[in-house]
């Protein structure tokens, strides 16, 4: 990777980092500039616009989240279970180390939805796209009705996260978890 690209990738990072705490509108390119010590003329240069930061931050984000779950779904030593879980025990270690502030995409989608249709689709088609992946994996693993129970299971997991960046009750977690793989195993 050459300076350009750590560059870029640094901006990208403490923008993710500083709208998961203060919301994307609530972020200013003056608090971009503080935290990745790059002048705003050169993450313009970059980006063209604040908007056109945040999608781009999005997409990277997705993904790297989207290639982690294909790494945890084609993991063959894993059961089922086990890679259902893995978001589960994800977000446990986030919150035990507070490092936990809510979904990036859930909080976008939120601020853009009416004003910015490209950040607002950045979202939607992140969320399509992890429902789509256990779709897959489920009809894989020979579950019934793979469609709708991933949309039912993602439901409840879009819900905790929520839930979560509202109450910061890791409680939650095993509580969710629970009715997640009761949505995927039952009959």
């Amino acid at each position: 990777m050459n300076k350009q690209q750590e560059k870029r990738l640094n901006i990208i990072n403490k923008t993710i980092t500083l709208c998961a705490q203060y919301g994307f509108h609530g972020t200013s390119m003056d608090s971009i500039t503080t935290a990745t010590g790059v002048s705003k003329a050169t993450i313009y240069k970059y980006f063209i616009s604040k908007e056109n930061l945040i999608k781009e931050a999005l997409t990277m984000f997705s993904d790297n989240a989207l290639n982690h779950l294909n790494v945890i779904f084609s993991d063959q030593t894993l059961t089922l279970e086990n890679k259902l879980s893995e978001r589960f025990e994800i977000l446990t270690a986030l919150m035990k180390d507070d490092l936990f502030n809510g979904c990036y995409f859930q909080l976008a989608y939120s601020e853009f939805n009416h004003t910015d249709n490209a950040i607002a689709d950045t979202c939607s088609e992140y969320k399509k796209s992890r429902v789509e992946m256990i779709q897959a994996l489920l009809t894989k693993h020979n579950i019934n009705n793979a469609a709708l129970k991933s949309q039912q299971a993602e439901l409840v997991f879009n819900g905790l996260l929520a839930s979560l960046q509202i109450t910061k009750n890791a409680q939650l977690i095993p509580m969710a978890k629970a009715m997640y793989l009761d949505i995927i195993f039952k009959d």
